[in-house]
């Protein structure tokens, strides 16, 4: 129900509603005899469940991808151009690489973060994370074994992406 169906219900409905009951045949029901004839589907447990986290799922996603790019960026710099250059990267390429890896980042929880780009946020870190498995499988495949399994992680996080795509409809 709309806010103004509900509104109207709310301020109450006056009339006789014998002439339209004699012409239509219809007895009305109260709201709770309407509403008490059907039970709740699993998909309306679903949603009510999922409704309720959907801005934890977006908070979460936003501080995700802010958060990675500014330690990768600003904290970790170091280390992170020095696991490029271990790996054979020239470090005049290491460290632009590592500055434009972790800006992506933070320009995919700002997408996020927002209602009106947020789907585009959601898509494109989806494609940035395959893109980074994709890349490390590739250029630095030890990574996977990591002991954090910072790599192993990012499965998930695409998986949580995806739920809040599909989250994303108001209407």
């Amino acid at each position: 129900m709309r806010k103004t169906a509900i509104a109207e219900l709310r301020r109450g409905v006056n009339g006789d509603p014998t002439p339209w009951m004699a012409a239509t045949g219809i007895v009305p029901k109260t709201i709770a005899q309407a509403v008490g004839q059907r039970s709740a589907s699993i998909q309306d447990k679903w949603f009510a469940r999922l409704f309720l986290l959907k801005p934890l799922v977006i908070a979460s996603l936003v501080l995700f991808w802010v958060m990675s790019g500014l330690i990768a960026l600003v904290i970790s710099f170091p280390a992170t151009t020095a696991i490029l250059t271990s790996h054979g990267f020239p470090p005049a390429i290491a460290a632009p690489f590592a500055a434009m890896t972790s800006v992506m980042d933070i320009s995919i929880g700002v997408l996020i973060a927002f209602r009106r780009t947020c789907a585009a946020g959601l898509v494109g870190g989806i494609v940035l994370s395959l893109g980074y498995m994709a890349g490390t499988a590739i250029l630095t495949p030890d990574l996977w074994i990591e002991p954090l399994g910072a790599l192993v992680k990012t499965g998930p996080a695409i998986m949580l992406m995806l739920v809040a795509l599909l989250m994303l409809d108001n209407r």
